[in-house]
């Protein structure tokens, strides 16, 4: 084998590795790390998730452990976190008739590139995005 000939050949065998250990080391990132069921986009089912509760009760969290904060300032920055927290929901509540019109939208921009059978797997996963989206909300009580 001549000398240009071998050289093509370990380079194009060194790209093929790389990709293949970027899609290896992609797809292992994304089984292991927490957005995996995460939000797949704000087209297909809305913002991202996470019971409003949880998210204040991870800051306040941080807050003291960070801060060190007292037991007084525990408490007034948990009924600031409340009181923040339910007017995003109002804030939300308003808004989410906008929002749902331009998530359908986008999926309807979406579902114009796709072949039959990927809208037909697209269609299952705005179900499931829904599903899991709807669930979400009777757990905060909305």
């Amino acid at each position: 084998m001549n000398e240009p000939r071998k050289s093509r050949l370990v380079a194009g065998l060194v790209i093929v590795l790389v990709l293949v250990a970027g899609v290896a080391i992609g797809f292992f990132l994304h089984q292991a790390l927490p957005w995996r069921h995460g939000p797949p986009g704000f087209g297909i089912g809305g913002p991202p998730p996470g019971h409003g509760g949880a998210v204040k009760d991870r800051m306040l969290a941080r807050l003291d452990r960070d801060l060190k904060l007292t037991p007084s300032q525990h408490a007034t920055i948990d009924t600031v976190l409340t009181r923040r927290e339910a007017d995003l929901r109002s804030l939300m509540a308003q808004t989410r008739p906008r929002f749902d019109s331009i998530a359908a939208r986008t999926r309807s921009d979406i579902q114009a590139v796709l072949t039959p059978e990927q809208r037909d797997e697209f269609a299952k996963i705005v179900r499931e995005v829904e599903s899991r989206r709807k669930a979400r909300e009777g757990r905060e009580g909305r």
